[in-house]
């Protein structure tokens, strides 16, 4: 799936990427802790990747070279949702995150 700025990318656990599948993502990675990090890594510099999403539990465990990579990179943009266990704790809004990555609000 091409979002116009790129193809939107999954690299989550299965049950997450299954549901992305169903819901027309056609690039899903289940993978989980170190492996997840090195298809992170390696999305990073994919040309035509626009929007990695990812589950909170990777996030939270990628290493701290990858997160300021993450946060510095204009693109592609990265996503961080629940997985199937639901929030970890009270995050940053899918809106705030938008916002982070594109420096301004999409809606008001």
């Amino acid at each position: 799936m091409d979002s116009g700025f790129g193809k939107i990318i999954v690299v989550a656990d299965g049950p997450t990427c299954t549901g992305f599948r169903l819901a027309g993502v056609q690039e899903v990675y289940p993978a989980e802790g170190k492996d997840a990090e090195r298809k992170i890594d390696e999305l990073m510099g994919v040309e035509d990747a626009g929007v990695i999403i990812t589950s909170e539990k990777i996030m939270d465990a990628l290493d701290w070279r990858l997160k300021k990579k993450l946060d510095h990179a204009a693109k592609p943009v990265i996503i961080v949702v629940p997985d199937k266990n639901g929030p970890m704790e009270q995050k940053d809004s899918l809106a705030s995150q938008v916002k982070k990555a594109l420096g301004f609000e999409l809606m008001k």
